[in-house]
């Protein structure tokens, strides 16, 4: 049978991806519109840093614990705890942020902060969960679909919010997102993963300990992991965009829509190809030249000032980054056992997800110093400047293959 029929008849992995898909699109919703509503209030591309800060510390201190617990108890009940965090704090932008002249910018911050507790908590649960409920020998390929259904979430989700934000109310956005997060939440209840041995739990000191040792072992992981690192925290163009919108494009927030959309569109492109074009052979100098081609594009897009070119250059940019999503993904799954998928996975999280809001300050800090378009472009020579780096120390990332190991 082929090999992408047999992974699609796998109904815990249908239900993952439906999971998946539901609460990726409640983030991207709540986040537009939340930057948007910020920005909108201050005028001040600080404060979009501030509102992804405000995020990331609480997930960062959650990953660790929410690791552990992936790797301790079933995996299944952590994500769905961590969809309920998520679900509260649509709930508090239902009950205070609706309106389209806020009194207070505070409630989007207490929100936001609640739902860094449920990613911190979510994110390593749900990755290995993943490696329950699918073959090893089909990593690559749920690595692959798993990558579509999140990036055509990211394309739908702030074209969708930044439409109804500006035709209808922030409020009917919010409303959406929380009928969303609801049906994550039932996708996670349905799936069923096989069952395992009875772990034996260790101290979360030692547990985790065995989890640092482990990574900084185990190089092609370590190397994998810090490129995407540091390619999202200095390219972090996309913190920017509420900026652009308004003051280089004049677009709005329908333009922002657009904008945030633009580097799905081009994921989710790259995703169908890599489904009947599977990256096996040369599988490092792969991942290291799209992290190459990420920096060049947001070079360009920091030195463009045409609206139409910005969405040719963010969709090749998704491109080329849904190429090192994938990769790294598969390493993830293949370099790890089971035991330790937890812990690796939410330190994984704590290196990528949550650099996406420090890349997010980071961008809002130069952008303040510096100026908007430098911000962008020291960012991509940054990213470039960083690659180089890890492939002259890791020749191991250099010589990875998957070639007979994944179907």
């Amino acid at each position: 049978m082929d090999a992408n029929a047999t992974l699609l008849r796998n109904k815990n992995f249908t239900r993952f991806i439906g999971a998946r898909a539901s609460m990726v699109l409640t983030f991207q919703i709540v986040g537009t519109i939340a930057q948007w509503q910020v920005y909108a209030a201050t005028h001040d591309s600080l404060y979009i840093g501030f509102l992804a800060l405000t995020e990331v510390i609480p997930a960062i201190l959650m990953n660790l614990v929410g690791g552990y617990a992936a790797d301790s108890f079933n995996r299944r009940s952590m994500a769905l705890i961590g969809s309920f965090f998520a679900s509260a704090s649509v709930i508090i932008l239902v009950s205070t942020s609706g309106s389209h002249t806020l009194t207070s910018i505070v409630p989007l911050f207490i929100a936001t902060a609640i739902n860094g507790i449920g990613r911190g908590i979510m994110a390593p649960a749900s990755t290995a969960l993943l490696g329950e409920i699918v073959n090893e020998r089909y990593y690559a390929r749920a690595a692959v679909f798993n990558s579509i259904a999140w990036q055509t979430s990211v394309i739908a989700g702030p074209a969708l919010a930044g439409i109804i934000y500006e035709k209808i109310s922030p409020l009917l956005c919010y409303q959406i997102a929380l009928g969303l997060s609801t049906v994550s939440t039932l996708f996670y209840f349905s799936i069923h993963p096989p069952k395992k041995p009875r772990v034996v739990r260790e101290p979360f000191s030692v547990a985790m300990r065995e989890g640092f040792h482990f990574l900084w072992n185990t190089k092609i992981i370590l190397g994998s992991i810090s490129l995407d690192m540091f390619a999202v925290l200095f390219g972090g163009a996309v913190a920017l965009l509420p900026a652009f919108s308004d003051q280089i494009y004049l677009m709005g927030a329908s333009g922002l829509g657009l904008l945030r959309s633009s580097p799905a569109i081009g994921a989710a492109i790259m995703g169908i190809l890599l489904i009947f074009l599977p990256i096996r052979r040369g599988a490092g100098k792969i991942l290291l030249l799209s992290v190459t081609l990420f920096g060049i594009s947001m070079i360009a897009f920091g030195l463009n000032t045409s609206f139409y070119a910005a969405l040719g250059i963010l969709v090749f940019s998704g491109a080329v980054d849904n190429v090192s999503v994938v990769m790294r993904s598969t390493i993830l799954q293949t370099h790890t056992t089971d035991k330790i998928r937890g812990r690796i996975a939410a330190i994984n999280s704590i290196f990528i997800a949550s650099s996406n809001e420090i890349g997010a300050f980071e961008s809002g800090l130069t952008a303040r110093y510096m100026g908007l378009v430098p911000s962008v472009v020291f960012g991509g020579c940054m990213t470039v400047l960083v690659v180089l780096f890890i492939a002259w120390r890791i020749p191991s990332l250099r010589r990875l293959s998957f070639a007979g190991v994944q179907k």
